[in-house]
């Protein structure tokens, strides 16, 4: 059966792709012409969808040129990226990097942090080839920053490295002969090029949040480190604790599957097929039925049989919340979200946010979804979240 897409929640930058901007729905909206599509990634307030055929269109947010259409035009409809072989996407705050089926990573975008490399330190809407490895299985991108899985179980990092998202140990964040970018009125130390993140080896996951990064290990434990301010590292420690770690810690938590993560808060999935949550918890994103902040890994209720997860969320490094919201697919098919729906990201009517999982209505037959966001420091329209899924039945 032919897969589609459907969006809904936040337009305020196009993303729902129904070639109007600014509006919100609660109900899920076909993206027209969009045939063939393999998988969908968001990023903050764009979207981009690889086709079988390694060829991609994306939609959005697209101040610094992050879609790869070569313009700074915000698109309400689907665009092609102007690059051919993709075998993998990430978007991130204001930048999205590609893998290509060569091996190669090549990215777009907002270019200040060094994610597109020390010779690209600028808005950057042509897509430009990143000096990477080239036995990269895994790619994803936080807001400003990005790890790669390699085929021999290390993992590589790069991008902004403010609150320790690069793990290279340094408790100043200001590395000896590291490169400092002035964004905002502030000073951020940045890594262009990526570089294993010393002492991981045997990862099977990983993926990013907003601040922080997360790892899963082929003993199933969860290593984390970067932004902490929430709890989102998992590492249990709720008064006192540091703001960031720059050293990769535990998360307490066992027999991991994968991770997904927002700005503020992590989600978990075991290979149980139950699902674990940690971080801000203002709108229910952590989804065991409570508002309660949690600095140790909670199920989240009554979800089994899940198969993938998605997280979203906003908010400053100085003023966590605002927006955020969870989703999971499970093995028969359905949706279920949680946290804010402001915006109708949840997919239910007249709902201000739900705290425990609850159905997403008119989809079915769920293989894949992500989410969209606003990350601070890519502020071209402000937006909320937004719920982006492939399935084949509505």
């Amino acid at each position: 059966m032919s897969q589609i897409v459907s969006a809904w929640g936040d337009n305020t930058n196009g993303q729902l792709a129904n070639g109007s901007s600014g509006d919100q729905t609660h109900v899920p909206q076909q993206v027209k012409s969009l045939d063939g599509v393999r998988t969908i990634e968001a990023g903050s307030g764009h979207v981009i969808a690889i086709m079988e055929d390694g060829s991609a269109f994306g939609w959005g947010r697209n101040g610094f040129g992050q879609i790869g259409d070569i313009s700074t035009d915000q698109q309400a409809k689907p665009t092609r990226v102007k690059l051919e072989g993709i075998k993998a996407v990430a978007p991130g705050g204001g930048h999205t990097l590609f893998l290509l089926e060569d091996g190669t990573v090549w990215g777009c975008g907002a270019g200040f942090f060094g994610m597109l490399g020390p010779d690209n330190m600028r808005v950057h809407p042509v897509p430009v080839k990143i000096e990477a490895p080239n036995n990269i299985v895994q790619l994803v991108s936080g807001g400003s920053h990005a790890l790669a899985l390699l085929d021999d179980g290390t993992v590589w990092a790069w991008g902004r490295d403010d609150c320790g998202q690069l793990a290279d140990g340094d408790q100043t964040g200001k590395r000896d002969g590291a490169l400092v970018q002035a964004h905002a009125g502030r000073e951020y130390p940045i890594r262009a090029l990526p570089q294993p993140v010393e002492g991981v080896t045997g990862a099977t996951f990983v993926a990013t949040g907003g601040g922080h990064s997360l790892v899963v290990l082929e003993d199933g434990s969860l290593i984390t480190w970067g932004l902490n301010d929430c709890g989102q590292l998992g590492d249990g420690v709720a008064a006192n604790r540091k703001r960031e770690y720059r050293t990769p810690v535990k998360a307490l938590v066992s027999d991991v599957k994968a991770v997904a993560g927002a700005y503020h808060h992590t989600l978990i999935l075991l290979n149980d097929g139950t699902v674990r949550a940690c971080g801000i918890n203002d709108r229910g994103q952590c989804g065991d039925g409570s508002t309660v902040e949690r600095s140790t890994p909670v199920e989240v209720a009554g979800l089994t049989d899940v198969v993938q997860i998605a997280a979203t969320g906003g908010g400053g490094d100085d003023n966590p919340g605002d927006y955020g919201h969870s989703v999971a697919v499970r093995a028969d098919g359905s949706l279920w979200g949680w946290g804010n729906n402001n915006f109708g990201e949840l997919g239910i009517e007249g709902v201000g946010l739900s705290p425990s999982p609850s159905q997403v209505p008119g989809v079915s037959g769920v293989t894949y979804v992500t989410c969209s966001g606003e990350v601070p420091g890519f502020r071209e329209l402000p937006g909320g979240g937004s719920t982006i899924a492939l399935h084949s039945g509505q």
